[in-house]
């Protein structure tokens, strides 16, 4: 199956190649090809629906559930197993730290579980994620919001969570959920955990000034916004 679809897929992309306009990119040709692909051939051409099904039973309060900004599914790209996917329907659950595909085809309501190990990176809201697998033991593993700081070789990692506390309201058991944020740095080829302000100035010890005058100016938006705040914090440090 994989053999014809590789054929299929090289034919698609001879065609574009040879009828497409030159005013499109090949970034647009790729990502229409892939989409024509994915939808005519069906879920089954597909390698990720061999997860498991997604459930959600949570009875939550305060809109306070437990996924990536909205308990809705956002049009968003995935690789999985090298190969790229355009314009899927996704939901990340930051609980479990789990990522959902809705299938092209099939019913609304079915939802599943994508095998993490076979998950590279996805794209959601305009964010990246990356699927960090091989990582120090004392740090946590899987998906990771990517920060690149602009030419540099510094990266910032995001790991998004929540907490679950159970809750009861008129005699009835609820759950609430509560964001969590760890951050590492990559900083020459190593990745450092950067939570809090003497974590940041062990890294930039020249740059402690700096630092503690962004802390004072920023005091409003690190209560709102801790993740836009670190995110600014260290491109801020780093003349981005």
């Amino acid at each position: 199956m994989k053999k014809l679809q590789k054929e299929l897929l090289f034919i698609i992309l001879l065609g574009l190649f040879l009828n497409t306009p030159k005013i499109f990119s090949q970034n647009n040709n790729e990502v229409l090809t892939y989409n024509w692909f994915d939808k005519n051939l069906g879920i089954e051409s597909l390698n990720f629906n061999n997860g498991s099904g997604h459930l959600n039973f949570d009875r939550t309060i305060n809109d306070h559930h437990r996924y990536y900004n909205t308990n809705e599914f956002k049009n968003g790209n995935i690789t999985y197993e090298g190969q790229n996917y355009y314009n899927i329907d996704l939901q990340y659950d930051i609980f479990n730290d789990q990522l959902i595909v809705r299938p092209y085809t099939e019913s609304y309501y079915i939802q599943i579980n994508l095998i993490k190990e076979k998950v590279d990176s996805f794209k959601i809201d305009n964010e990246k994620f990356v699927n960090l697998k091989d990582i120090p033991a004392s740090f946590k593993s899987g998906y990771y919001e990517e920060v690149i700081v602009g030419n540099s070789n510094i990266a910032l990692y995001i790991k998004h969570s929540k907490a679950q506390e159970k809750v009861i309201k008129d005699y009835s058991v609820f759950v609430d959920y509560k964001p969590h944020f760890d951050y590492l740095l990559l900083k020459d080829n190593k990745l450092t955990l950067i939570n809090n302000k003497t974590e940041i100035v062990k890294l930039y010890p020249d740059q402690k000034r700096k630092i503690n005058d962004f802390f004072l100016m920023n005091k409003d938006l690190k209560k709102t916004n801790q993740v836009l705040f670190m995110k600014n914090l260290i491109k801020y440090i780093n003349n981005f």
